[in-house]
C-alpha cells in the first residue's frame, strides 16, 4: 500500500503543468535566498585546503559570483586558474590570464553550487523543481549555457543540501556565518573530504578581474634593434639603471632572469617554481623592480631564477607575461623588434593561437603528419620536434648529422634531417631542415624557432589568441 501511494504521489507530480511547477518552485527560491543571503553579489576570500586521494594543497581564493580566482600551492609551488563563467584561464606567477585548454563543464558547475548564482535575480539559465517522494528533500535541476547541468538537494531550512555533477556527489556541511551571510565550510566529495575552508571573509572591495601586466608606454610604437651576432630576438634592456640584455621568449611561460642578475640585484626568494625544457627542476622565484625597454616599463614583478642560463648571452628571458602585454612584432629579416600598445579591436588576421603551458602553439602539418607545434622564438632551430612525437613517427625525416645542444634543464643530442615539405597557415614551405631532440619535454609535438622565424616577420597578439606570419 504504501508503495503504492508513493508511486501515485510521484505520477502527480510529473503531471503537474509547467507554469504550476513554476510557480512552486519560486517560494523555495525565496527560502534559499533568506537563508544563505546573496552570497551571489558577495566578494569572498578565503584560503581552503584541497584533498586529492593522499595529498592536500593550500589554496587561495577570491570569488564574486561565477568568477572565481584560485591560486593553488604545494610545496610553495604555486599555480593558478581563474574561472569566469563556463569558461576558465590559466593564470601565470604574475597573475596573467590565459585561455586554459581543458576546462571540464563540471567545475564551473560546481562552482555554480557553492556561488549560488543560480538564485541571483538575473541568473541565464533554467532552474526546474525536481518531483519528489513525499518526506524527502527538495531538489531542483540547474542548468547554464555551457555548464554542465546539476541538480541541488535543499535542506528544510533553505540551505543547500548537495550538488549532484554527473555521476559525483558534493555535499555542503559546516555552514557558518559570515557577516550576513552563511556558507558552507566543508564539502565532501563522494563521501571522501574535497574543499575545508580554513578563512572565510567577505571584502568591501569590488572583485578585480586578473589582468595582464600594465606595460607603461612613455611614446610608441618602439623599435629595438637586435643585439650584433644574436641568432634570436635579443634586446638591450635595463632594471634599476643596469643595462641588460633582455631575450623576447615565446617558449616561455612567465618572466625569467639569470641567477647572478638575482644576486647582483639582491633579490631575495619569494617561492619555487618547477623548470622544464630538456630536463627538469625546481628552482627560486624572486620579485625585481620595473624592467625598461626603451620607452616602454614592464613593472615591478615575478622572475624565475634559471641557474643555467649562466653563459647564455641573455640576463633577462620576455615570456607570456610580456607579450601578453602589448602587441609586439619579431622581424627578423631587419633584425629588430617592434612593442606597441595591444588594440581593443580584433583582428581576423593570422593564425590562431591554442595555449598549452601557457605558452602558443598553432596546427601544423608535417609532410603528411598533423602536428601541434610551440611558437618559441628562444630556440634556435628552425623545427626540433619532442623525443616522444619523432619516436612515433620515426619515419618523418631522414637523419643526416647529430649535434650537441643545451637548454634548460640539461643537454642532448638533437638529430638533423630535411623533410618534403611543411605548411602552417597560408604557409606552404618545402625541403626544410628539421630536428628532434632526445629528452625534450615538449609542450604540444615540438617547436618552431628562430632559424625559421628569421625569415619573417612575426606579429604577437596575445590579447587577441592570433599570430601571424608576414613576408618581408
Amino acid at each position: 500500500m504504501r508503495f503504492a501511494v508513493a508511486t501515485l504521489a510521484l505520477l502527480f507530480a510529473f503531471s503537474v503543468p509547467a507554469p504550476a511547477r513554476a510557480a512552486r518552485i519560486e517560494p523555495l527560491l525565496a527560502q534559499m535566498r533568506s537563508a544563505a543571503g546573496p552570497i551571489w553579489s558577495a566578494h569572498i576570500d578565503a584560503v581552503v585546503d584541497i584533498t586529492d586521494g593522499e595529498i592536500v594543497t593550500r589554496a587561495h581564493i577570491e570569488a564574486s559570483g561565477d568568477r572565481l580566482a584560485l591560486h593553488r600551492c604545494l610545496d610553495d609551488l604555486c599555480l593558478g586558474r581563474y574561472y569566469h563563467g563556463a569558461a576558465a584561464d590559466d593564470l601565470t606567477l604574475n597573475g596573467t590570464p590565459i585561455d586554459a585548454p581543458h576546462v571540464t563543464s563540471s567545475e564551473p558547475a560546481l562552482l555554480l553550487a557553492l556561488s549560488h548564482a543560480f538564485l541571483r535575480p538575473a541568473f541565464r539559465g533554467g532552474l526546474s523543481l525536481l518531483p519528489s517522494a513525499r518526506g524527502s528533500r527538495a531538489s531542483i535541476e540547474v542548468r547554464s549555457p555551457g555548464i554542465a547541468p546539476f541538480t541541488i538537494r535543499v535542506r528544510r531550512n533553505g540551505l543547500i543540501a548537495s550538488a549532484k555533477i554527473g555521476s559525483t556527489t558534493y555535499d555542503f556541511f559546516d555552514y557558518r556565518h559570515v557577516a550576513t551571510m552563511r556558507l558552507p565550510a566543508r564539502i565532501v566529495r563522494d563521501g571522501e573530504p574535497y574543499l575545508s575552508f580554513r578563512h572565510l571573509r567577505i571584502l568591501e572591495t569590488p572583485f578585480a578581474e586578473p589582468r595582464p601586466l600594465s606595460l607603461a608606454f612613455a611614446a610608441a610604437p618602439i623599435v629595438l634593434p637586435w643585439r650584433p651576432r644574436a641568432r634570436t630576438p635579443v634586446v638591450d634592456c635595463s632594471i634599476d639603471g643596469r643595462p641588460l640584455r633582455c631575450l623576447i621568449d615565446s617558449g616561455n611561460s612567465g618572466l625569467s632572469m639569470t641567477l647572478a642578475l638575482a644576486e647582483r640585484l639582491h633579490l631575495q626568494p619569494i617561492g619555487t617554481f618547477e623548470v622544464q625544457g630538456i630536463g627538469r627542476y625546481v628552482t627560486e622565484v624572486v620579485s625585481a623592480p620595473p624592467l625598461h625597454l626603451g620607452a616602454a616599463t614592464l613593472p615591478t614583478a615575478s622572475y624565475v631564477v634559471l641557474p643555467d642560463l649562466e653563459g647564455t648571452r641573455y640576463d633577462v628571458v620576455l615570456g607570456t607575461d610580456f607579450l601578453a602585454a602589448a602587441r609586439v612584432v619579431v622581424d627578423g629579416p631587419k633584425r629588430k623588434v617592434i612593442i606597441e600598445p595591444s588594440s581593443p579591436i580584433s583582428a581576423a588576421r593570422g593564425i590562431p593561437l591554442r595555449f598549452l603551458s601557457m605558452v602558443p602553439t598553432i596546427p601544423v602539418m608535417l609532410a603528411t603528419t598533423h602536428s601541434r607545434l610551440l611558437i618559441d622564438t628562444g630556440d634556435e632551430s628552425t623545427i626540433d620536434l619532442g623525443a616522444g612525437f619523432f619516436h612515433r613517427h620515426p619515419s618523418l625525416f631522414r637523419i643526416t648529422q647529430r649535434r650537441s645542444v643545451r637548454g634548460v634543464g640539461g643537454s642532448s643530442v638533437e638529430r638533423l634531417g630535411r623533410i618534403s615539405g611543411v605548411a602552417f597557415g597560408s604557409l606552404h614551405l618545402p625541403n626544410l631542415e628539421i630536428g628532434a631532440t632526445e629528452h625534450l619535454h615538449s609542450v604540444g609535438d615540438g617547436h618552431i624557432g628562430s632559424g625559421l622565424m628569421a625569415n619573417f616577420i612575426v606579429t604577437f597578439d596575445y590579447a587577441h589568441d592570433r599570430i601571424e606570419f608576414a613576408r618581408p
